[in-house]
């Protein structure tokens, strides 16, 4: 009789925190309009990391310096080094992802962490994971650009 009151308090309480998720995520994202719901968005989301953790995998661990010189061809440096440059790539992107996850989850997704204006729908339809409106990312590029 216990087991059967844990499983029920278990299921109640898992189905409460989904309310409540979904709640979050649905406050967070008012600003998107009818463009995307709450639940599909944290799964655009989680689908490209997937895809991004997948790929990381796939290529497996990018090669030390610790190999031969003798070993190497001229070609298998350039290699190596697109390679690592796709692998950091990859990070990055994962990096933001996981950041606009927690923004979903505290309530500032869509909101610019520069200006804190909100980011147009269009902007977070074409790049869910960004984190400036059009204006503040400009502006970001133009300074690095001149560094």
């Amino acid at each position: 009789m216990h087991l059967a009151q844990d499983d029920d308090a278990f299921l109640i309480l898992n189905a409460l925190r989904g309310l409540i998720m979904e709640g979050v995520l649905l406050q967070s994202v008012e600003g998107l309009g009818e463009s995307l719901f709450p639940g599909e968005l944290w799964e655009l989301l989680q689908a490209e990391k997937e895809s991004i953790g997948h790929e990381i995998v796939a290529n497996g661990p990018v090669r030390h310096e610790a190999a031969s010189v003798i070993e190497c061809e001229p070609w298998d440096d350039a290699d190596e080094q697109m390679t690592r440059r796709h692998r950091v790539q990859l990070e990055v992107r994962l990096r933001e992802l996981n950041d606009a996850q927690d923004r979903l989850i505290d309530g500032g997704y869509g909101v610019c962490r520069e200006c804190r204006s909100r980011i147009s729908a269009p902007r977070l339809v074409a790049d869910p994971a960004a984190s400036l409106c059009i204006s503040c990312q400009r502006a970001t590029e133009l300074s690095q650009s001149t560094h």
